[in-house]
């Protein structure tokens, strides 16, 4: 086999780097059993710990899946190991910087623009009532926060699944979830009412211009709110 020498950059990445060029070529049927640890050092003329480490980021990623006394497997990508390696990524830092809220808020915008306009467009009359009724827990006087939250979440989800986009979902759906675990933890949360009822109004409107403005006001409060809390926190 060939073999490779790392001299700049992290080598753990490198080697990562190499084992999923590896498996494109010689082991992209799923289930299939990559190399001992040791050969793949010798190959990459790296120590098994190096090895060890850019594996665990492959697992973490949905790559490939290490079983004891079978050794190492690819996998075939599926829509529950994306979302759950995109919760990793954006969750990993449990009290974001303010510059880390507005990228985070930033790229949500994108998202649910584009979900909100396309739901203006594709929504059925269930993903209607869906939507409303999201609305109406979220309005509820006796909720409680945690209660409220959900339904904010819930209300999100259902503009998503409105689109009717699976790979859009699958991407909105991890960013909305930890931004919101997020503004929890900065103890800024606002319900924002009236500008989620103009979303909901938007869409069955069917006026996809008028959605994506909706939600652009809704992110602009939102970012004006999270930039208060976090500059109160630092």
């Amino acid at each position: 086999m060939r073999q490779r020498s790392f001299r700049n950059g992290r080598l753990s990445q490198q080697v990562v780097d190499e084992v999923r060029r590896l498996i494109s070529e010689e082991y992209s049927k799923p289930g299939s059993r990559l190399p001992k640890e040791s050969e793949l050092a010798d190959r990459f003329q790296v120590s098994r710990i190096v090895v060890r480490e850019a594996m665990k980021i492959l697992e973490d990623r949905g790559v490939v899946e290490v079983r004891a006394g079978r050794g190492t497997l690819t996998v075939a990508p599926s829509p529950d190991r994306v979302r759950e390696s995109l919760l990793r990524l954006f969750g990993d830092q449990p009290m974001p910087t303010l510059r880390e809220m507005e990228s985070l808020l930033e790229l949500r915008q994108v998202l649910e623009e584009t979900s909100a306009s396309l739901a203006a467009i594709r929504a059925t009359g269930e993903d209607i009532q869906a939507i409303e009724s999201a609305l109406t827990e979220m309005s509820r006087e006796d909720a409680d926060l945690n209660e409220t939250i959900e339904a904010d979440l819930r209300f999100h989800r259902a503009v998503m699944h409105a689109a009717h986009n699976q790979y859009l979902e699958l991407v909105a759906d991890p960013v909305m979830s930890v931004f919101l675990l997020q503004i929890r933890l900065t103890d800024s949360f606002d319900t924002g009412l009236g500008l989620h009822r103009d979303i909901l109004m938007q869409i069955k409107a069917h006026n996809p211009v008028g959605a994506r403005q909706a939600v652009r006001r809704l992110m602009k409060q939102t970012l004006h709110d999270s930039r208060n809390a976090l500059k109160s926190l630092h």
